[in-house]
């Protein structure tokens, strides 16, 4: 199995921009990105991010928004933020060279067990598994596996399993050929089955389980939110404030205002208070706006935008300048900075709700 799945790769694996690289760095960086990214999609940012930040002692050097920025349209930000954590630490702990054994690359942040073998293996030819979602699906077809995947004991039958196989050489392009066997031939839908290597091998497709394999939980319900923001725009100019770093969308910007869980209907007090908080003396809240609907992978998150309404009587220069955390984004900002995709989508949806004429525009 093993001679004949490293042959089939050597002839047809993906042309992917990261393939048969050697720097450990610009691997990790693809591994990275193709944690929760389609490969199709990652390939041309990769390009992108490395031209930004072309070595490790870059992007450890590079402020986080700049990273952030850079990592914009690939979703999962919190992969960015550990990608740039762990970066600092690789410079200050350990030279600026990743270190080449497991244990200190599972001390790392951002390193679970998929990235730490992915990079050991391919970087550093370390005899250790990497189980992404296609060498998941492989491995419970080959084993017939009823065991749901997603619980510890089924990941832990597919994590002895994918052990076991491992070559004594060559163990990157082992785990990298699972990982195109599941992407080209053993795929969730549609599964071509006459096509693979391994289809004698296959225990659920001798038992016709193909379809079934790998068992999965019942998904839960995303928990719901509800994100309240403020509008308020000056001289063609958004006001924007950053997230604090950890949490969801952590050191990302947005319009200000408040998350609550749940759908809460806040009375017209809390609105003003956070006029008052984000915005300063004098700012009231006017016409709701836009209502936008963003579901992700464990949240369904509903934004309320109401417009913010200026101070009376006093000059604009008073109150329209940028402060630490907080500016006012004119087009070309608002396309810089890194902003959540939910969030450009509540954006797009108030600045409708504008051109419509709900709510009052005021200077």
């Amino acid at each position: 199995m093993r001679e004949r799945l490293l042959g089939w790769y050597a002839q047809e694996k993906r042309g992917l921009p990261w393939r048969g690289e050697r720097e450990p760095y610009r691997i990790w960086v693809s591994e990275a990105m193709l944690q929760q990214t389609r490969a199709g999609t990652a390939a041309p940012r990769y390009a992108r991010f490395l031209a930004r930040f072309p070595t490790l002692r870059a992007l450890a050097d590079a402020p986080l928004e700049a990273v952030l920025a850079e990592w914009q349209g690939l979703g999962y930000y919190g992969r960015a933020r550990s990608l740039h954590r762990a970066a600092r630490e690789v410079a200050g702990k350990f030279g600026g060279d990743l270190p080449r054994d497991l244990e200190s690359l599972r001390s790392l942040p951002g390193f679970g067990p998929y990235l730490a073998g992915a990079v050991g293996s391919i970087a550093f030819g370390l005899r250790t598994p990497a189980v992404d979602g296609n060498v998941l699906r492989v491995l419970s077809r080959l084993l017939d596996l009823p065991l749901p995947v997603d619980k510890p004991e089924g990941r832990a039958a597919i994590e002895k399993e994918a052990q076991a196989l491992l070559p004594p050489s060559k163990p990157g392009d082992f785990n990298q050929a699972l990982m195109d066997l599941g992407a080209r031939l053993c795929r969730p839908r549609r599964p071509r089955c006459g096509e693979c290597l391994l289809e004698a091998l296959c225990a659920a497709r001798k038992t016709g389980t193909v379809a079934k394999r790998p068992v999965k939980s019942p998904r839960r319900a995303p928990r719901e939110a509800t994100v309240f923001q403020l509008w308020a725009e000056q001289r063609g100019k958004l006001r924007l404030a950053r997230r604090e770093e950890n949490g969801l969308f952590g050191g990302l910007w947005e319009l200000p205002g408040w998350m609550a869980k749940g759908r809460p209907e806040p009375p017209e007090k809390e609105w003003q208070r956070a006029c008052a908080k984000h915005l300063g003396p004098g700012w009231r809240i006017g016409e709701e706006i836009a209502r936008a609907v963003r579901v992700l992978t464990h949240r369904k998150i509903l934004f309320v935008l109401r417009q913010a309404l200026p101070p009376k009587g006093k000059g604009r220069k008073a109150w329209l300048k940028d402060e630490d955390g907080a500016v006012w984004a004119d087009a070309e900002t608002l396309a810089a900075l890194p902003l959540s995709n939910a969030q450009r989508a509540a954006i797009a949806a108030g600045r409708r709700g504008i051109e419509e004429g709900q709510g009052r525009l005021f200077g």
